[in-house]
């Protein structure tokens, strides 16, 4: 009998293991299953078309390279040429009195999908944007670039609302991206000097 209860003991041990271990299993496999039925954002598995990527967005928020900072109602353009091409147009000001600048670059295809974009800042740099996530319906999309040292928030919308932008900057943080320095950028002239808003490169007089 003394040697028989060590032997109940350490199997009863070993089945209580099995049983988490397969608990944990299928918990994983739920979580997992959750993942993959979001029908509200394309993942690493379901990249958006092209069709989804072309078109105007504004820069609602941005970890900036160093020329974009201050820059106020910023705009970018996609204008798909092909299937491996696309054409960006940005657009900005300095400060809302200031007159409205402009540049071009191009993006192509890097591998396969629409997940990374091979581009040469002002025509120069070369670096990589990289979709971290977009909506289904094309209302918003997540960008970084090489190392994620930069990232910007798009949407279709001009102004997004404080709620609704908590729930963009918790999902890029997600991918990783560092929101402690990243700055809502103003799309109107009432957003201007508002807390958590980047400052325009040349304010408006008497704001």
């Amino acid at each position: 009998m003394t040697r028989t209860l060590p032997v109940i003991a350490r199997l009863s041990a070993l089945r209580l293991s099995w049983m988490v271990a397969a608990c944990l299993v299928l918990a994983g496999c739920a979580a997992f299953g959750r993942g993959r039925d979001d029908a509200d954002v394309h993942r690493d598995d379901g990249m958006p078309s092209l069709e989804t990527l072309a078109g105007d967005w504004y820069v609602a928020a941005r970890v900036p390279w160093f020329g974009e900072r201050g820059r106020v109602a910023t705009r970018i353009t996609f204008d798909v040429d092909g299937d491996s091409r696309i054409d960006i147009r940005r657009s900005w000001r300095e400060g809302f009195a200031e007159p409205l600048e402009s540049d071009t670059t191009t993006a192509r295809r890097a591998g396969q999908g629409t997940r990374v974009w091979k581009v040469r800042a002002w025509r120069v740099l070369p670096t990589r944007l990289r979709v971290l996530e977009a909506a289904v319906d094309g209302s918003w999309m997540l960008l970084d670039a090489d190392e994620r040292d930069h990232a910007w928030i798009l949407t279709r919308a001009q102004v997004v609302g404080d709620e609704a932008y908590l729930e963009l900057e918790r999902r890029i943080r997600g991918h990783g991206v560092n929101t402690d320095r990243l700055r809502r950028v103003p799309q109107v002239p009432e957003q201007e000097g508002r807390l958590g808003f980047e400052p325009a490169a040349a304010p408006t007089p008497g704001r």
